[in-house]
């Protein structure tokens, strides 16, 4: 996944496996960002807090087999 933003202030340190981590504050979102790839690392049950907040109904839907 690809993020361009803008924030406020940024950490950066060596993550696992000599990456990169990047912590940052104040974020702004910019450029197209693949919305489904952002929502897919999300914490499923703040999302849905989220949601329930803002007046949605959240039900359970099976799949027919």
């Amino acid at each position: 996944m690809n993020i361009t933003c803008e924030c406020v202030d940024m950490r950066t340190s060596v993550g696992p496996h000599n990456t990169l981590k990047v912590e940052l504050e104040g974020v702004v979102l910019a450029g197209t960002v693949n919305s489904r790839d952002v929502l897919m690392q999300l914490d499923w049950s703040v999302v849905l807090d989220v949601l329930a907040e803002h007046g949605y109904v959240i039900t359970h839907q099976e799949k027919a087999a």
